[in-house]
Parts: C-alpha cells; sequence; structure tokens
C-alpha cells in the first residue's frame, strides 16, 4: 500500500513536470486559439502542487520554474491580454471556466494597474520637465527679479503637480484659489489648471469658463502655446484623450511647431502605441534641433528610452506588421496623414 501511494505522488510529480514543460513552451506564442487552453494549465499546474503540498517530495525546482511562469505573465501581460481580447476577453473566459481565480485569469486587471502606474509616473515626469523648462526660458529671458506674480503662480504650479499626481483634487482647486487671490493680474497656465482640475471635480461650466479666460490672455500668434499648455497639464492628471484633442489643435494651427509632436508623443506613449510614440518623437527632434535644442535632446532620450526596453522589440515587430496586414481604419490613418502625423499613428 506505500508503494502504491509512493507510486501514484511520483506519478503526480512527473505530470507536474510536464505541464510546466507544456506552459513554458506555450506562454512563448500565445494564440487565440489555445489561450483558454493556456489558462486552463495554469489551474491544473496549480491544483497538482496543492495535492503534493503534503507528499514530502522535493519539489524546490518546480516551485522555481512555477514562480518564474508566474513572473513572465506579470511582465508581458500586455502582450497576452491583447490576444485573449481577440479570443473574447478574459470576462467571457472567466464566465466559461469558473472559478477562475488564479493571477492568469485577471491579468487585465494586472495590466489595467500597470497603465496607472505608468500615466501617474510619466504625468508627474512630464509635469516635471514643462516646470523646468518654464524655469530656463524665464532665466533667459529676463535678468532681472522675476515680478510677485510670477513667483506666486510658479510655486502654486509646482504645488499642482504634486497634488495632481496623488488625485487631490479638492485640496488642488484650494490651492489654486489661494494663488489667485495673491496675484494682481490673472496667470494664464495656473487658469489652464484651474479649468483641468474643475473638469476633474464636475464643475464644466467653471473649467469652460478658467480656460476661455486662459486663452484669451494668450496672443492670437501664440496659440499654439496655448494648447500645449493645456495638454500637458490634462496629460499630468491622467486625461489622455483630452491631452490628444489638445495636441491636434497644436499641430493643426502650427505643423511646424514641435511642441504640439512631442505632446502627442507623449500621449502615444501612455496609450502603449510604441511604434507612433517613437516616430513622434523623432519627429520632434527634427523640428526642434534647430530652433529649440533642449526639447531636441529630450525628445531623443524618450526615445532612446522607449527602444530601450527589451518588450518593445516585439512590438515594434508586431505593430508594423499588423499596419500591414490589416485594411481596417484606413480613414483613421487618412485623417491621421492630412494632419501631417505618421502613418504609424493611426490608431492614436
Amino acid at each position: 500500500m506505500a508503494y502504491s501511494v509512493r507510486q501514484e505522488r511520483q506519478s503526480l510529480a512527473n505530470s507536474l513536470r510536464e505541464d510546466l514543460d507544456e506552459a513554458e513552451r506555450m506562454i512563448v506564442q500565445v494564440r487565440r486559439d489555445t489561450v483558454e487552453q493556456f489558462l486552463l494549465l495554469l489551474d491544473r499546474i496549480e491544483d497538482r502542487f496543492v495535492q503534493l503540498e503534503s507528499s514530502g517530495l522535493d519539489l524546490r525546482p518546480e516551485y522555481t520554474r512555477w514562480g518564474s511562469l508566474q513572473s513572465k505573465m506579470r511582465r508581458e501581460a500586455g502582450r497576452i491580454v491583447r490576444v485573449i481580447d481577440v479570443a473574447g476577453g478574459l470576462d467571457q473566459l472567466r464566465k466559461a471556466n469558473p472559478p477562475a481565480e488564479g493571477l492568469w485569469w485577471r491579468l487585465d486587471a494586472v495590466v489595467a494597474e500597470a497603465r496607472r502606474r505608468l500615466v501617474r509616473r510619466l504625468g508627474i515626469t512630464f509635469g516635471t520637465i514643462v516646470g523646468v523648462l518654464a524655469l530656463i526660458w524665464v532665466l533667459l529671458t529676463f535678468v532681472f527679479p522675476p515680478d510677485p506674480n510670477t513667483v506666486v503662480a510658479s510655486e502654486a504650479i509646482s504645488t499642482l503637480q504634486q497634488l495632481a499626481f496623488e488625485e487631490r483634487w479638492e485640496e488642488a482647486l484650494a490651492a489654486i484659489e489661494d494663488a489667485k487671490a495673491q496675484l494682481t493680474k490673472p496667470d494664464a497656465e495656473l487658469l489652464i489648471w484651474e479649468g483641468v482640475i474643475r473638469g476633474k471635480l464636475g464643475q464644466h461650466e467653471l473649467a469652460s469658463e478658467a480656460l476661455a479666460e486662459a486663452k484669451s490672455l494668450v496672443p492670437a500668434g501664440k496659440l499654439v502655446a496655448y494648447w500645449w499648455s493645456l495638454g500637458s497639464v490634462q496629460l499630468s492628471v491622467g486625461n489622455l484623450e483630452e491631452a490628444r484633442n489638445s495636441g491636434f489643435e497644436a499641430v493643426g494651427l502650427d505643423s511646424s511647431d514641435p511642441q504640439g509632436y512631442f505632446l502627442l508623443a507623449s500621449v502615444a506613449e501612455m496609450k502603449g502605441d510604441t511604434v507612433c510614440a517613437v516616430d513622434l518623437f523623432e519627429e520632434t527632434f527634427q523640428l526642434a534641433a534647430d530652433g529649440n535644442p533642449q526639447l531636441a535632446v529630450i525628445a531623443r532620450v524618450r526615445m532612446g528610452n522607449l527602444l530601450q526596453r527589451p518588450a518593445n522589440l516585439a512590438l515594434l515587430g508586431d505593430d508594423e506588421s499588423d499596419s500591414g496586414e490589416e485594411g481596417a481604419g484606413n480613414s483613421a490613418q487618412t485623417d491621421i496623414a492630412d494632419s501631417g502625423l505618421p502613418e504609424t499613428c493611426g490608431g492614436l
């Protein structure tokens, strides 16, 4: 009897190792027709570990492989979820295979959380870059101390960037109102922040009034700067679609101004559209190389960082092949081409 039990446990262990072998092969190239089989295989592996938990067998190598497999799933969750979406989506698969409690059944939540972290991280980075560029411009333009209004607005905007990163919208609005009470004349950038923050709080009429006042303070020939500043603030609070629209407004007003392309490149990066982001950062660099060398350097660095991420090597290849194979979205790509953007940005 004891021999029979040991033999059964050994058989389960061998089955576990075979399942791990198969899972490690399948994760390299998950396909729409095998993705459900892959998820169920992971369920079976987990069950095997539970069954063998008190067996006394040395399963440390198998646990190491299992941990590595789950780590790889987290790292490549975006790629796997895209395949699952083509196969009907995780919601449908969860309903068809209850209880669906493992990590692999919740990869859509993993992707959503990673995207939120990226938006916040890039938002504060983008806001810092804007702040540094604004400071450099002030220092190079004025050789006398800044007027009190500039100091008040700059300090308030620095505070707002941190509050926006933490999504403390009520406190952000209070900081804006406090700063406005100290100003002797309105500040366009502070009004832009007010409009965006009030929009976050659902105060849409007051938000429109603040943005209209900000726009009225900008000279007619400088409206590109207004749209770029508005889009930058929208980006820093996670309003990707609004930032995208502002970028298109900026490019539409002046297709030779690099700032609109830089804004759209940042939106594409946050959306995970790597090919489009790289092309737009390159466009920014070309346009800014002579007239705005600081922006040109920043664009080249951002593009380099994207290309150095190992996961993006496969992404770039997939995106390029998708653009060549799919006829759908031609109208969107035509609109992009008409606006002066690369055809790779058809999905932006």
